[in-house]
């Protein structure tokens, strides 16, 4: 061995022997984890926490309204730790939001370790968007530092790695990604008995307290229910406004049926006016001819009578004549 080779692994060795400096040691794992699902109505949060409690604890059956109508807690140890998970409803179809955003919070006292945003795979469609970017807003912006996204319904990427699939996926999906530091995980709800998903989210849970050195959310409940307040306030006048454009809209439509009603019963009437004013014409021309015919009848008749009656005055002048006549000759 050369002198040169010994003088590097002396070097080597001393450096191994020198104590490290200025590393921060890992938080320890937390044994009890606290734990709250987010997500639309439809998205699988309920199917989602019984995959991950093992059991089913949540009513996940399919209705045509929201399944969860308030937020329920689930206490169970799983993969070895004692793990409190809060179901919760969808934000935007409760009427109860404030309620329920605050009982989110106590159920979780004093703050959740991590959200679960359940998101499904097919289509991440506006109404999610507007999901997402109101439960940022209530919660404030601090709550994507506490967030894990968990796809739902996984089972129809037929085989189809989660990372590859999101990948592929558009802009608006990888934006949101990105807003919540490309932490996701893929869940099957169809196969429960999957405990890999389980720990696989665990670990991501893990990965992201390492991240947050074991803190968990803290957002003053106070500071979130005006938060909340205020948006749901800005909701309920874009609400309003868009209800009045409707109204204006129905009104409007209303009144150009009613317009349209009213010119053709003016229409119509003067059609009626007009057929009666041609009826009576027509009678006030027959009657004229009528007339006429009559006097052309009555002009010849007129002419005889007149020859007759010169007639019989010169038979009577004739007879006068012959009676003076007759008196004179006796």
């Amino acid at each position: 061995m050369s002198g040169e080779d010994t003088l590097r692994q002396r070097s080597n060795r001393n450096s191994d022997e020198r104590p490290v400096q200025n590393v921060r040691a890992l938080p320890p794992v937390l044994n009890e984890l606290r734990l709250v699902l987010l997500g639309k109505t439809g998205a699988g949060k309920s199917a989602t926490g019984n995959s991950i409690l093992g059991n089913r604890c949540f009513d996940d059956e399919v209705s045509m309204g929201s399944v969860t109508k308030e937020c329920k807690r689930k206490c169970e140890t799983v993969e070895g730790r004692n793990l409190i998970l809060v179901d919760t409803p969808d934000f935007i179809d409760s009427d109860q939001t404030l309620k329920e955003m605050q009982r989110c919070l106590a159920l979780c006292s004093p703050g959740p370790h991590a959200f679960l945003l359940v998101i499904p795979i097919e289509r991440f469609t506006e109404e999610q968007q507007r999901t997402v970017q109101m439960i940022i807003e209530m919660f404030s912006e601090d709550i994507a530092h506490h967030t894990i996204l968990i796809f739902s319904h996984v089972n129809r990427l037929k085989g189809e790695s989660i990372e590859r699939f999101v990948s592929g996926q558009n802009a608006k999906v990888q934006e949101l990604v990105r807003r919540f530091g490309r932490r996701f995980v893929a869940f099957d709800n169809k196969n429960p008995t999957n405990r890999d998903q389980v720990r696989r989210l665990l670990q991501k849970v893990d990965e992201l307290l390492v991240v947050n050195e074991n803190r968990h959310f803290t957002n003053e409940v106070k500071q979130v229910m005006q938060e909340a307040q205020r948006i749901i306030e800005e909701r309920k006048q874009a609400d309003m406004g868009e209800r009045m454009k409707t109204i204006k809209k129905e009104v409007r439509k209303m009144a150009d049926v009613h317009r349209a009603a009213f010119m053709a019963a003016v229409n119509e009437e003067k059609q009626e006016i007009e057929r009666k004013r041609k009826q009576i014409q027509g009678r006030i021309d027959q009657i004229e001819t009528n007339i006429m015919k009559e006097e052309q009848n009555v002009q010849p008749i007129s002419a005889r009578l007149k020859r007759f009656k010169a007639s019989l005055k010169r038979e009577q002048e004739n007879l006068r004549r012959l009676q003076k006549r007759e008196m004179k000759e006796e």
